[in-house]
């Protein structure tokens, strides 16, 4: 469409007068408008194949909240020199940094916060897609299916649970179950596997709990689920055992360049130097892209709620269940806003009710409103009636980083030589990751090859991190025999979720040296049970302070300045 007819209309649609210029890459806008929507609705319309939309419409009485940083400010990186710096511990950072150490590389990864996986890649629902609601040939499809077909290879390396459960994405109308069709072909014209249409008697067998409403579902066995925070701690791990370091507490503040590279790196834990720069800044990515002058593509945060139920809920399908499009909402369907979400059985035994899609003006605004809450139990009861609020035990917000286009940006920068992103990477993100992964790392490479470097393989690379003992997963004999050699294994720490003294200490003992309270909760679920850290957090604060050596007021729950205790009660 010209982009002079496409002013006209969102001057009709909006009341909004946008000024509008273009270049090879991008189309930028600017102006004012009174609602956030709109802004997002307007940056939508602006969208051409084959560009990129840069969106700097201002909301009208909103000032944008300044990103949280570190308040640590040391030297620990001045000087240093590297072959590659990752900036995020997202999944595509930590994945990223992993398949680096497959070549002998000087790799680090910075991450502002006091763990990996602090933002959308540690509050989502971990579900794995298969895929059948991409309707378009895509970076999403494309690295979505690559990924879910070398899952169970990925995750059986890295030592994390993985379930493939299959999805089923319900009907309440025969003339939406007559579409599916369409997205059965679509499916098998992708190398989705095994995709089908069941009546209403087979989902009714296959998952007794679905309203007598549906009149059939697609069914895509491929889908599973996957614990996001413990896989991309995993994918951390493994890279710090393969060679990379992690510095954590470290935010990238600005960038200088020459020469069309980026020459100088500047960190509140000082200045450093790089061959190559890879941008997995999430959220934070186009400001990433901006410091080295090459903001070509704008994120808009949209974040998703999540509802948590207790693991012994009843009535809840074992299968992931999601409610499929009605006749209103078909057209939104295979949009690539929002999955839709789903009632899913975690592999951790949770379930998890969600996500929603809202659109918000600020990066970091993990909020829950009762809106959220209400949408996600409202549009899944539907579907499951048996849902209880009294089985909701926790909830919680993540934030996308959505792009105009809907797309993923994995690619070389055009104007930077030394630097790569690897932004936008909202769902399906945590499915993609394995895949994307590895060619961004072939990407780093060869652009390093191409300099003159000599770029060799890792004959020492490593793909296997050992699993961590989970006691309630063991027999009884394995449990024993556990305890006899360390009776640490013994003693219950977290009751709700059976975590024991052992795995606590195991827990703290990372390769990234995490020593927090939900650096704990994290890696061996210690607080994620019923009562949500009630009884155990105290306990844990006690363990944490013994194995680092410090006092307990210097325990934090996770980043600098989130001290669990801030003095002693005098003894009376």
């Amino acid at each position: 469409m010209d982009i002079s007819k496409i002013k006209q209309q969102v001057k009709k649609d909006y009341g909004v007068e946008v000024a509008v210029s273009e270049d090879e890459r991008s189309i930028f806008l600017s102006g004012e408008c009174g609602a956030w929507a709109d802004v997002v609705a307007i940056g939508k319309a602006f969208v051409q194949p084959g560009k990129h939309v840069v969106n700097d419409i201002r909301l009208v009485g909103h000032e944008e909240q300044p990103e949280r940083l570190p308040a640590l400010k040391d030297g620990a990186l001045d000087g240093t020199d590297w072959d590659v710096v990752v900036i995020g511990g997202g999944i595509s950072g930590c994945a990223v940094a992993r398949e680096l150490t497959r070549y002998r590389l000087r790799v680090l990864l910075v991450e502002k916060h006091s763990d990996v996986a602090r933002g959308a890649s540690g509050a989502n629902n971990g579900m794995v897609h298969a895929g059948i609601d991409l309707k378009h040939e895509c970076l999403k499809l494309k690295y979505g299916v690559a990924g879910n077909a070398i899952y169970g290879e990925v995750c059986e390396e890295l030592g994390v649970d993985f379930r493939r459960s299959g999805q089923y994405v319900i009907f309440d109308s025969r003339l939406i179950r007559l579409f599916a069709k369409g997205t059965v072909k679509r499916a098998t014209k992708h190398g989705i596997p095994g995709v089908r249409i069941l009546n209403k008697k087979e989902i009714s067998e296959a998952e007794p709990s679905v309203k007598d409403f549906a009149v059939g579902a697609l069914y895509a066995p491929s889908t599973g689920y996957v614990s996001p925070y413990q896989l991309t701690i995993a994918y951390a791990e493994n890279a710090v055992h393969n060679g990379a370091v992690v510095s954590l507490n470290t935010a990238v503040l600005g960038m200088e360049v020459e020469d069309g590279k980026v020459a100088r790196v500047r960190t509140n834990r000082g200045e450093l130097t790089a061959r190559c720069v890879v941008n997995c800044a999430g959220v934070f990515a186009d400001k990433i892209a901006d410091m080295a002058g090459d903001r070509y593509f704008s994120i808009h945060p949209r974040r998703g709620t999540d509802v948590m139920l207790d693991p012994r809920a009843q009535g809840v399908p074992e299968q992931t269940i999601s409610m499929g499009p009605t006749l209103k909402s078909l057209s939104k369907f295979g949009s690539g806003s929002t999955k839709g979400g789903g009632v899913i059985r975690t592999a951790d035994g949770n379930y998890l009710v969600g996500p929603d899609a809202v659109e918000i003006p600020d990066r970091e605004d993990t909020s829950t409103c009762a809106e959220s809450l209400e949408a996600v139990l409202g549009k899944h009861m539907q579907v499951c009636p048996t849902l209880r609020r009294g089985d909701i035990i926790a909830y919680f917000s993540g934030v996308r980083a959505a792009t105009y286009e809907e797309d993923f940006i994995i690619e070389r920068s055009s104007k930077i030589a030394n630097l790569v992103h690897v932004a936008g990477i909202q769902s399906p993100g945590i499915t993609a990751a394995p895949a994307f992964s590895k060619d961004v790392a072939a990407m780093v490479a060869e652009y390093l090859t191409s300099t003159g470097m000599q770029v060799q393989a890792n004959e020492r690379f490593d793909p296997r991190r050992p699993r961590p003992v989970k006691a309630k997963q063991l027999s009884d004999g394995e449990r024993d025999a556990l305890i006899k050699r360390d009776p640490d294994y013994g003693k219950i720490i977290c009751r709700c979720e059976q975590v024991s003294l052992g795995e606590i200490k195991n827990a703290l003992n990372n390769p990234l040296g995490v020593q927090t309270i939900d650096g704990v909760k994290r890696r061996v679920r210690a607080g994620m049970g019923r009562c949500q850290g009630g009884f155990c957090m105290p306990l844990i604060t006690k363990i944490i302070a013994e194995q680092a050596g410090v006092s307990v007021t210097d325990v934090t729950k996770d980043d600098i300045g989130s001290n669990i205790a801030v003095g002693e009660i005098k003894e009376v």
